[in-house]
């Protein structure tokens, strides 16, 4: 994984599910389940919606996981909400360490999502 691509956003999509208006509607509880997700597994990501099928990626035969195309980008929404809340998850913390990103790239965007669960 090229983290350098993988974090090539930095501010939330006009329509990013994170926003605290404006966002693409989801079926409700959804934004909650990926919020709790992303702060209980630090192995988790969450792809932006603009990079995903539209890329090359696609669901399973069963409908139940995504088959990544490798030109999905970190949610720069899910990482602002993660750093709102003092986490990073393991592909931030090594691009931060790897100096690719820093929380201050971010920060804008901290200001634009809803951090409330």
């Amino acid at each position: 994984m090229n983290l350098r691509k993988f974090f090539r956003l930095k501010a939330p999509c006009a329509n990013c599910p994170f926003l605290k208006a404006g966002g693409i509607e989801l079926n409700p509880g959804r934004l909650e389940d990926i919020k709790a997700h992303l702060l209980r597994d630090d192995y988790s990501s969450f792809y932006c919606h603009k990079t995903t099928h539209l890329n090359g990626g696609e669901e399973d035969e069963d409908g139940e996981g995504y088959n990544p195309s490798g030109r999905e980008a970190h949610c720069a929404g899910a990482v602002a909400f993660l750093l709102s809340r003092g986490r990073s998850n393991i592909a931030m913390r090594l691009a931060f360490a790897e100096g690719m990103i820093t929380p201050a790239d971010f920060a804008p965007a901290i200001n634009v999502i809803a951090t409330d669960d």
